[in-house]
């Protein structure tokens, strides 16, 4: 089975087979523009403290979800996740999946031409 691995915005790795739900959020922070998105992954762990009735109250069980990348405006988040999604979908090999403004970047697990590779991707060489 391929090993697919996509960068956050804050620089750590999700494996893709984690996540269940590729979309777009608007962003309400004082440093973006109006329109401003991000391309949020949501992913099958749930979260919370572990206190079933606790966590139940609260809201805090379900899925977590993980910011790929921001934008400017949402038409731009939105060509970003329906292309990112397109890669999932089509990718067979072991890769890592990366944004580089709006463009949604695939290289071989192998590549070790960038320092921030996943620490399983680099045990998935041959040797």
């Amino acid at each position: 089975m391929a090993q697919l691995w996509v960068k956050t915005h804050g620089g750590d790795w999700l494996r893709a087979d984690q996540i269940i739900e590729i979309g777009i959020e608007t962003v309400r922070g004082p440093q973006d523009g109006p329109g401003a998105a991000e391309v949020v992954a949501r992913l099958a762990v749930a979260t919370g403290g572990g206190n079933r009735d606790y966590d139940r109250d609260t809201g805090t069980v379900g899925p977590s979800a993980r910011v790929l990348g921001r934008y400017p405006d949402g038409e731009t988040a939105e060509r970003v996740a329906d292309q990112l999604i397109l890669v999932l979908l089509s990718a067979g090999k072991n890769a890592q999946i990366t944004f580089e403004d709006e463009e949604v970047l695939v290289r071989p697990v192998n590549d070790r031409t960038a320092h921030d590779t996943p620490y399983n991707g680099r045990a998935l060489d041959v040797c």
